[in-house]
């Protein structure tokens, strides 16, 4: 009787595994599309093992033809990030079982890590806590700061402190989207106001809340294809040394970005009814709930749920 003989984990036979690939979960013209970026992403992986690679294979195929349909381009270093594998688990994978999830995306965090160089990721070893989100201002805060913006040195700083306020507090916008929406990006979807946020292939469509709504128009004005916020600044924390650069009255503090999102936020989830669900399930805190977040209808722009995020109007 032959003995058995093992798979060998030798670079070669992990090559030839690579090469001979063939996917049973996509279709033949979806797998002719990412079969080179795939295979050159695994290789770069450097599996050790037979089933390390075919694994490799199989979970970034799946990957891969989601990237395509949603918009991406396959650049390893815009789609092997924390926030668009975020993304993927929670709106790509909706067909696998709970424990197929947990398994695949953690089989794509630990393959990104390895291939990027540029992309956010974390130390393999290193647990963060996460950042809490920070603490909203008032109305009167906010109040106070859009008329401090009519007290800026030159018309365009005017047009800067307006346009952040408009764009973080009336639509959500994060720190690094501020510089890229023009006028054209204010859109009207079925006689709501809205801001299109974010690069190609994530875009977001966001209803302007009903406060911000007139004061979004102004900054528009006619803005057309010009972002509505001019700077020069460069880097990650140009968004933080723009509104550090703004002049304040005596007595108020500069501008935090991460404290205007949280105040549009905090808004929402306010007219979402947030707190009542909280009370009636009994629960205080929402860490938990993103694990339901596959089994829900997928979020459409014009509905009514999305029309509620602009509040009262």
């Amino acid at each position: 009787m032959a003995a058995y003989r093992r798979r060998v984990d030798d670079p070669e036979s992990i090559a030839v595994c690579i090469r001979g690939f063939e996917p049973r979960s996509v279709d033949p013209a979806s797998w002719t599309a990412v079969a080179v970026w795939v295979r050159e992403t695994v290789t770069l992986s450097q599996p050790s093992l037979h089933s390390q690679a075919a694994n490799s294979m199989k979970v970034l195929t799946r990957f891969a033809v989601w990237a395509l349909e949603v918009g991406y381009d396959l650049d390893r270093e815009v789609v092997l990030t924390p926030e668009v594998l975020e993304r993927y688990r929670v709106t790509g994978m909706r067909e696998l079982a709970p424990t197929s999830r947990s398994t695949e995306i953690s089989r794509l965090r630990t393959l990104a890590r390895s291939v990027t160089r540029r992309a956010p990721w974390p130390a393999a070893d290193e647990r963060a806590a996460r950042q809490g989100l920070s603490a909203p201002y008032t109305d009167g805060q906010i109040d106070a700061y859009w008329g401090a913006a009519a007290a800026q040195n030159g018309p365009f700083r005017v047009q800067a402190l307006r346009a952040v306020l408009a764009l973080t507090v009336g639509a959500g916008a994060r720190a690094r989207e501020l510089f890229a929406v023009t006028g054209e990006d204010v859109v009207d979807v079925d006689g709501v106001t809205a801001v299109r946020l974010g690069a190609d292939g994530s875009v977001r469509v966001v209803p302007v809340r009903a406060r911000w709504v007139e004061r979004l128009q102004t900054v528009t004005g006619g803005a057309g294809t010009v972002p509505l916020i001019a700077s020069r600044r460069v880097g990650r924390d140009r968004a933080s040394a723009l509104v550090g650069s703004f002049e304040y009255p005596a007595g108020m503090t500069p501008l935090k970005v991460a404290r205007l999102r949280s105040t549009w936020l905090t808004g929402v989830l306010t007219d979402c009814g947030v707190a009542e669900i909280f009370a009636a399930a009994g629960i205080s805190s929402g860490k938990a709930l993103s694990d339901l977040v596959p089994y829900l209808p997928a979020a459409e722009v014009g509905s009514p749920a999305w029309r509620r995020l602009g509040g009262e109007r």
